[in-house]
């Protein structure tokens, strides 16, 4: 009965999250809340309780992402503190990673070192896993700074970019990194205790708005062309290869990028096996502000057509795991607790914006390619566990251009009018989404 609940709720959040009118409503998340909920209450201690109770904070903290109430704020924190209480483990650890990044986007300083607290204590190894990332790039940028932007690989100045989403804030973040290291580093070391409070204490007196703390400038846009080499990818019925598709249409987007004032960094640029892993680590070495993988997509029924964007999500309905598994088929090992544990606390800080970003994309898609070819499904946004996503630092999205499985969205995908379309739309989406960061970050 729980079970049957919870893939229900579950699958009528995701339609919500994926509908751009629909999630503007309060009644439309409050029904499917009191759906979580009821699946929540159906088997208190059942097998899939911790997950349907973290599914539904989760979706308490998507609602925040729509009102930015501070009572929905303190709803979904709530909701987050309570699985850790009743559901100590892997589930816990999730809830908490997931309450410290909401506190640190809505700026609550002193909720974040609360949970931060708790986190270190119930948690230390994933407290420190949590911070580590954070202090990494930091000091990457700090160095960044201090090289004026010179990279080994590069031999003219970078163009600027657009500001940037606010993503990280400094005073909040450091607060937050700071009260955990308070609990975790040895207690003979009471200076660590004193400057977190101090750190605490000039977050909270900062007259600046948080978006102003939090903004950066996206400068690096990692493009990443899917499969390569051994690894064709979907074969269309036509004998097209999904490998070929992904990197023609990568190299569009990426000159497109480059044209709007973006530093473009390439997984692969030609015919070539790069692994899941190393794609990731591409992204992290390079310390890229965006990660955008292309592929195309595949179906056993041949009359599926139309685009749709992903973004990383360690909990999936079967369609979308059917797809994951697919295109994680190389990776050939399946993800323990322990790194999706670890794959949340990395990657919690930016679902937001990854979230949007795909948004962005899928409607520029829809858009753009609707004025140049015609009638195009539009299949939105959703989730799925893509190990390509799994362990980025920045805001990572998946787009599926077309189902190369459709014997005419294959012919759609070989044509130039379709590739010079879609980079197009994809850059369009990447500009519209920094262009709304900055106008945020600019607000009064």
């Amino acid at each position: 009965m729980q079970a049957r609940k919870l893939e229900r709720a579950q699958a009528d959040l995701e339609k919500l999250r994926s509908d751009s009118r629909r999630r503007k409503y309060r009644d439309a998340w409050e029904a499917v809340l009191r759906e979580l909920d009821g699946a929540v209450k159906a088997a208190p201690n059942g097998p899939r309780a911790a997950e349907a109770a973290l599914a539904a904070a989760r979706a308490r903290a998507d609602l925040w992402d729509v009102t930015r109430s501070p009572v929905d704020e303190k709803a979904a924190i709530a909701a987050f503190v309570k699985v850790d209480d009743e559901h100590r483990g892997p589930a816990g650890a999730q809830a908490l990673a997931a309450a410290l990044g909401l506190a640190t986007r809505a700026g609550d300083t002193s909720e974040g070192a609360s949970i931060a607290r708790r986190l270190a204590d119930h948690y230390p190894a994933d407290a420190k896993a949590f911070v580590g990332p954070i202090a990494e790039k930091e000091k990457e940028d700090e160095k960044e700074n201090d090289d004026d932007g010179d990279d080994a690989e590069e031999t003219a100045p970078e163009p600027e970019a657009p500001a940037n989403p606010p993503s990280k804030s400094t005073p909040i973040v450091r607060a937050v990194k700071d009260a955990v290291a308070a609990i975790t580093e040895p207690e003979e070391e009471p200076a660590t205790a004193a400057k977190a409070r101090e750190m605490r204490s000039a977050a909270l007196a900062s007259g600046s708005s948080l978006a102003t703390q939090l903004g950066l400038k996206v400068r690096r846009v990692v493009v990443d062309a899917g499969h390569g080499g051994k690894d064709t990818g979907a074969i269309g019925p036509h004998k097209v290869r999904e490998k070929d598709m992904a990197l023609s249409i990568a190299r569009k987007v990426a000159s497109r990028l480059r044209s709007l004032g973006f530093n473009v960094i390439m997984t692969r640029n030609e015919d070539r096996f790069v692994s899941l892993d190393e794609r990731t680590r591409i992204a992290n070495d390079a310390r890229a502000d965006l990660f955008i993988s292309i592929h195309c997509n595949a179906a056993k029924r041949r009359k599926l057509e139309g685009v749709e964007t992903w973004t990383l999500n360690v909990a999936s309905d079967r369609y979308a795991a059917r797809l994951a598994a697919f295109e994680n088929a190389e990776a050939d090992r399946t993800v323990s607790d322990l790194r999706l544990i670890l794959a949340d606390l990395a990657t919690k800080a930016n679902a937001t914006d990854a979230r949007d970003l795909a948004q962005s994309v899928q409607s520029s898609l829809v858009r753009t390619l609707r004025s140049r070819v015609g009638k195009v499904r539009d299949h939105g946004v959703k989730q799925a566990l893509f190990y390509v996503l799994l362990g980025t630092h920045m805001p990572s999205i998946l787009v599926e251009t077309g189902f190369i499985s459709n014997p005419a969205e294959e012919s759609r995908l070989k044509s130039t009018r379709f590739q010079e379309g879609t980079a197009e739309a994809i850059a369009r989406g990447v500009k519209d989404f920094v262009d709304g960061r900055r106008r945020l970050a600019l607000a009064p």
